[in-house]
């Protein structure tokens, strides 16, 4: 006979975390995005268990369409520039310029939100040390120019280049905005930022890319779609994987109090067009009919990735984690503005922004280091958890390997807690938990039983 541990859960209300003070950028003019040719990152497959080497890909956008901000996620494009002075021409003939220098993203492998997507087992713990494999992300890369004047009457061949920088552990600052939600940026230790050159610094490591022409394996030239409504008006990206340099790696401690177990990139784009300084300046997309074009218009490539706006009703809010979007806008390229030099978090911004971006991570099993879920189950175990989909009531089954203060919380997708109760000294042993959810509101919520210094979790759903 099973021993019962709880009798009921006392259901609190869900209040909702302040909204954190935005940056304004409704009024920024939005580029369409026609989709995605392939992502092959889509069909992930899960962890192995019990220290086993395990390695696996992260959609980040998987993930923050788990969140509460996930229902107003709308896909657009929007583009690298190295300098202010490239013109955008709409197809009204408004003149705009590229406003994004530098985009990327910081990756929290601990982060709830993994519980929600296809493959739940993939969650790490404070104990899991990890390295980054490789990191992909939706680009567009469009070649408008493949030759110049070398000034001495011949042409030299143009050279784009996109720089992707690393960061890792403490090289990553962790931060929260007035109302608790958590974000991260670069550098703790450094400045993350280059103002005379508009570049990332103080990262671990930088790879360079040459970009010679249009079809070079790693970043291919995307035609834009001109479908009967404007010139050079949609676009198709694309998902590029780049393998990431030795040493992208964050090692937990055994009491898992390393609190820096973050690690982060970027990507940045620098085209082989000078730019003209008091003259005409180059034109990377034109939206207008080419025959329209005055005499002598100056063309450079462009570089894109695939951005999600929040559009929605409800904003982002997680307390507890910090998978942070980075996006370095021109005027931060520049100066320090309001507290933020160089790279902006994304949810920072009124209409909140994300990048689409995957890391490819590895558990590091070596030198007695845990596998995937080692810990966990070393002391708690949540066997199952039936019925989920529940209404009033719902039973967990545990095992709990070695006697401990167990602590059982249920928890919404943003950290806040509905609520906790503890049982001191219990013994080790089956047990099953019957869980009164009758007043707790339709949702998605996660069970969380703590035993010592070892935590599993299950995700719940409660419908009315």
């Amino acid at each position: 006979m099973k021993k019962v541990l709880l009798t009921a859960l006392a259901a609190l209300s869900i209040g909702s975390a302040a909204m954190a003070q935005k940056i304004d950028g409704s009024g920024e003019f939005k580029y369409h995005a026609e989709g995605v040719k392939v992502n092959p990152f889509k069909a992930q497959k899960p962890m192995k268990k019990g220290g086993e080497p395990v390695s696996t890909w992260y959609d980040v956008i998987d993930m923050i369409e788990q969140s509460t901000a996930g229902g107003g996620l709308r896909r657009y494009v929007d583009f690298l520039t190295h300098d202010s002075l490239n013109k955008f021409i709409n197809d009204d003939g408004t003149v705009r310029y590229g406003g994004t220098v530098s985009v990327g993203h910081i990756f929290d492998p601990k982060d709830d939100l993994i519980q929600n997507t296809d493959n739940p087992e993939n969650q790490l713990s404070r104990f899991n040390s990890y390295k980054l494999d490789s990191v992909a992300f939706s680009y567009l890369y469009v070649r408008n120019v493949d030759q110049i004047n070398d000034g001495m009457g011949g042409t030299i061949p143009v050279v784009d280049t996109v720089f992707v920088s690393y960061w890792r552990g403490p090289q990553i600052r962790q931060a929260a905005f007035t109302d608790g939600t958590r974000y991260a940026t670069p550098n703790s230790q450094a400045p993350h930022w280059n103002f005379a050159n508009r570049m990332p610094s103080g990262y671990f490591a930088m790879d360079t890319f040459l970009l010679s022409s249009g079809a070079n394996g790693i970043f291919d030239t995307t035609r834009v779609s001109n479908n009967n409504s404007g010139f050079e008006n949609g676009w198709f990206s694309k998902i590029s994987s780049i393998k990431a340099p030795e040493g992208v790696s964050v090692t937990a401690s055994a009491n898992g109090t390393n609190v820096n177990t973050l690690t982060a990139f970027s990507f940045t784009f620098k085209s082989g067009i000078p730019a003209v300084i008091g003259a005409d300046t180059a034109v990377f997309c034109y939206q207008q009919d080419p025959a329209t074009a005055p005499a002598g218009m100056r063309r450079t490539n462009y570089f894109g990735y695939g951005l999600y706006l929040n559009e929605g009703a409800i904003g982002w809010e997680n307390t507890k984690y910090h998978n942070t979007p980075l996006l370095a806008l021109k005027p931060y390229a520049y100066a320090t503005i309001n507290g933020w030099t160089g790279y902006v978090a994304g949810q920072a911004f009124n209409n909140e922004r994300f990048v689409q971006t995957f890391f490819h991570i590895s558990v590091d099993t070596s030198n007695g280091k845990p596998g995937v879920g080692l810990n966990d189950m070393e002391t708690v175990k949540i066997n199952s958890v039936f019925p989920n989909p529940a209404t009033s009531k719902v039973t967990v089954n545990m095992n709990l390997v070695n006697s401990a203060d167990v602590t059982v919380s249920l928890t919404n997708l943003m950290g806040q807690e509905v609520s906790t109760l503890t049982f001191p000294n219990t013994p080790a042993g089956a047990f099953e938990l019957p869980m009164n959810t009758s007043n707790v509101n339709a949702g998605v919520y996660m069970i969380n039983i703590k035993a010592g210094n070892y935590t599993a979790s299950q995700k719940l759903v409660i419908t009315k």
